[in-house]
C-alpha cells in the first residue's frame, strides 16, 4: 500500500511540474530567442547576436508595428498592461531585444515589435538611462567585434502585477564582446545613477 502511495505522490508531483514547465516555453525567432513565462506574461530571458550596428537609416525608415502573428499561439502581455499613453503611469513596454542592434531589414526590425520580446519596465529606466547607455555600446562595439547579448529577468516579488502580468523587480544584462563577458544588473525602479559602471557587477 505505502508503495502505492509513493507512486501516486510521484505522478502528482510530475504532473504539476510538467504543467508548470509548459507555462514557460522556449521560441527561437529568426533572429533571437526567448523563453516566455505564460504565467508571468513576460518574457524570462532573451539571447541576440548584435547583427547590423551601422544600419542608423533602416531603423529611421522602417514603420513601428506590433507583431501579433508571431505570437498568436502564446498567451502574452497586451497594450492595456503597459498604459503607454497615460501620463500617470511608471511603466513601458521595454524591448529587451534591441530594434537598434537587429535592424538589418525591415523584417528584422519588425521582429522586435512583438509582446514576446516586451517587459514591464519603469519608464525611467527604459529611456535615458545607463540601459539605453549599454544599448548603444552594444551596438558601437559590434561595429569591429562580434556581440552577443542575454537577458535575464528578476522576480523576487511574485505578489506585485500590473493586470494579470508579473512587474520583473529587476534585469541581468550580460554583454559578450569576442567571447569576453561583462555582467551587469538593473533593478526595475526610477534609477538612481547614469553612470554604467555602477551597475556593473561579479
Amino acid at each position: 500500500m505505502k508503495y502505492l502511495v509513493a507512486a501516486l505522490a510521484c505522478l502528482i508531483s510530475c504532473s504539476l511540474i510538467s504543467q508548470e514547465n509548459r507555462n514557460d516555453t522556449l521560441i527561437h525567432l529568426k533572429n533571437y530567442s526567448v523563453v516566455y513565462s505564460q504565467k508571468y506574461l513576460q518574457p524570462l530571458k532573451v539571447d541576440y547576436d548584435v547583427i547590423c550596428p551601422d544600419d542608423s537609416k533602416r531603423r529611421k525608415d522602417c514603420p513601428i508595428n506590433f507583431t501579433f502573428q508571431l505570437s498568436k499561439n502564446i498567451k502574452t502581455s497586451r497594450h492595456e498592461h503597459y498604459k503607454e499613453f497615460d501620463i500617470d503611469s511608471i511603466w513601458e513596454k521595454g524591448h529587451m531585444a534591441s530594434r537598434h542592434s537587429l535592424a538589418c531589414t525591415c523584417e528584422s526590425v519588425k521582429e522586435t515589435f512583438t509582446f514576446l520580446n516586451c517587459a514591464i519596465q519603469h519608464k525611467n529606466l527604459n529611456k535615458h538611462s545607463a540601459w539605453s547607455e549599454l544599448e548603444e555600446n552594444e551596438m558601437i562595439a559590434a561595429k569591429l567585434n562580434s556581440v552577443s547579448v542575454s537577458i535575464k529577468l528578476e522576480f523576487n516579488d511574485t505578489t506585485n502585477f500590473l493586470g494579470d502580468a508579473l512587474i520583473p523587480s529587476g534585469f541581468y544584462k550580460t554583454l559578450i564582446v569576442n567571447g569576453d563577458s561583462t555582467n551587469y544588473y538593473f533593478p526595475n525602479t526610477c534609477p538612481e545613477s547614469k553612470k554604467l559602471e555602477r551597475y556593473i557587477i561579479d
